[in-house]
């Protein structure tokens, strides 16, 4: 009984001394560990960048800001308080000097910085936006180029042509329904929504061979697919990819305790295009000229060179589905936009477009690309894309070797984020940076009074060997959307919105919505 007395007393007592023994050993140690971080971080040539005095510290104010998608806010503050080059982290710096930019994309050509790799499914074989590695970089590019060329392309245009003619359609069934709202109220729309659902369509025609329904739910799904697994593989990539956003530094931290996590997609999605691909490989008829196709008969793993096997096509497919849709949907909506709210512009580009009926033959890219009179559409577009770069940044990292920028003594593995949106709004580079001005774009002769782009400051598609493969495939949607909208409808904005902006991977509406009201041109 003594015995027991004694084991009991030294539960009752030792073990909690020496359990707090062992926090506060823990404690200690982190302590330590943060005070040679900070001495790291204060003694670091960096400390000569301009920047907050929490940035030698800490990365915490990084890592909400990534997380809420408004990392580009605090990015665009610090610049106009500190400069074009600005620390704000014990090793991260954001650039948005014209030079500078060069050798960030092109002369030095920095690698990207890991966090691209881990927003992939597999890190070890991700797609083309999350692959870091240079050699494999280079392999995955080479492979995907030729399905992103000008020539290629142009073909897609009847394909293109199918889901905008279904949401003209859509639109112009408005004013024909027998509903008994006003005319004006049948025009509404929320043209964010809209925009985002074509541009999946088009992905969907494009990669997959069958859009998703998201303009015309009354279409037909793949055969042999759920229909409302079908529809929802745009919601799963999308929710996927933000959550691994959202969560990449989790992931990092819970690796280095020696656990690798990964986010799948959902198996349903997975099962469904995983029937595409068998029947393409079954089924001669089924064999279309398309980037699936294109995968499935010559697609190689980009670090190993093996076949890839069908979870690595939906993981580069998945990826190019995002990266093809977000984008172009979020530019095409700021292009809308700018217009609605400059009404003397959006006059101007009326007035140089065709008026057309709904049932008229789709305006293709390459005459929009070649006719001259749609020279002001293109003038604006460019514009758009200064205003509205498809990613406000991208995060570049210096190699082992010490790099000099704008003055600056950088040492290795360092975060030099390439700050385009800035650049872009930079006064220096571009007088009355925030004016909605196409006319910078026209030729010598019709540019007025607007003075002339300085392409050294203009960064719309990055630069270099990451530059964005997929720049033809977007202009051909810019353009074409925004072509067949205003020749058959006015754009007008539903008062009282305030828009904002969030960027998880690109930069879209905050809250997902913007509503306008549709004007029939041709009636």
């Amino acid at each position: 009984m003594g015995h027991l007395e004694t084991m009991n007393a030294a539960l009752d007592d030792g073990f909690p001394l020496t359990a707090a023994m062992g926090v506060s050993f823990l404690l200690l140690c982190f302590a330590v560990f943060q005070l040679i971080e900070i001495r790291k971080a204060v003694s670091s040539p960096l400390s000569k960048i301009p920047g907050p005095w929490y940035a030698n510290v800490t990365t915490l104010h990084l890592m909400y800001a990534f997380a809420k998608g408004n990392i580009w806010k605090m990015v665009e503050k610090s610049h106009q308080k500190y400069g074009s080059i600005i620390r704000l982290g014990p090793r991260q710096i954001w650039i948005a000097d014209k030079e500078a930019m060069n050798q960030i994309l092109r002369t030095v050509d920095l690698p990207k910085v890991a966090m691209y790799a881990e927003i992939s499914r597999d890190r070890f074989s991700p797609g083309l936006f999350g692959e870091i590695r240079t050699d494999p970089h280079k392999r995955l590019k080479r492979f995907l180029s030729p399905a992103f060329t000008i020539a290629y392309v142009d073909k897609l245009d009847v394909l293109f042509a199918k889901c905008i003619q279904d949401l003209i359609s859509r639109y112009a069934s408005r004013f024909d329904s027998p509903k008994a709202v006003s005319f004006e109220e049948k025009g509404v729309t929320d043209l964010m929504v809209d925009l985002h659902d074509v541009a999946l369509d088009i992905m969907g025609e494009c990669s997959f061979g069958r859009g998703f329904g998201q303009t015309n739910p009354d279409k037909a799904v793949e055969p042999g697919v759920d229909e409302q697994v079908w529809r929802g593989i745009p919601h799963a990539i999308f929710t996927g990819m933000t959550r691994r956003y959202q969560q990449v530094y989790i992931k990092r931290f819970l690796r280095r305790m020696g656990i690798d996590f990964k986010f799948d997609w959902p198996a349903e999605m997975i099962k469904a295009i995983e029937v595409i691909v068998q029947k393409r490989k079954k089924e001669p008829e089924s064999v279309r000229p398309d980037l699936l196709q294109h995968l499935v008969d010559e697609g190689k793993r980009a670090d190993n060179d093996v076949k890839m096997a069908t979870r690595d096509i939906v993981d580069q497919m998945s990826e190019i589905l995002l990266a093809g849709s977000e984008t172009t949907s979020g530019t095409i909506a700021c292009l809308f936009l700018e217009l609605a709210r400059n009404p003397d512009a959006k006059e101007k580009l009326l007035s140089t477009l065709p008026v057309l009926r709904p049932e008229d033959p789709v305006i293709t890219s390459k005459e929009i690309r070649t006719d001259p009179k749609f020279a002001y559409l293109n003038a604006c577009i460019k514009e758009n894309l200064r205003l509205h770069p498809i990613a406000s940044e991208m995060g570049r990292r210096t190699g082992k070797d010490w790099i000099k920028l704008v003055g600056y003594d950088l040492p290795p593995h360092t975060v030099v984020s390439a700050s385009y949106r800035d650049l872009h709004r930079n006064p220096e580079f571009w007088p009355e940076p925030m004016r909605f001005w196409p006319e910078r774009w026209l030729d010598d002769g019709e540019r007025g009074d607007a003075p002339e782009p300085d392409l050294q400051a203009y960064y719309p598609f990055s630069a270099g060997k990451h530059s964005c493969i997929g720049i033809n495939f977007a202009w051909a949607e810019m353009r074409m959307v925004a072509a067949n909208v205003f020749s058959r409808f006015d754009v007008v904005e539903v008062p009282g919105q305030s828009i904002d902006y969030r960027q998880y991977i690109t930069m879209q509406f905050d809250n997902g919505s913007w509503r306008v009201a549709l004007k029939p041109r041709y009636n």
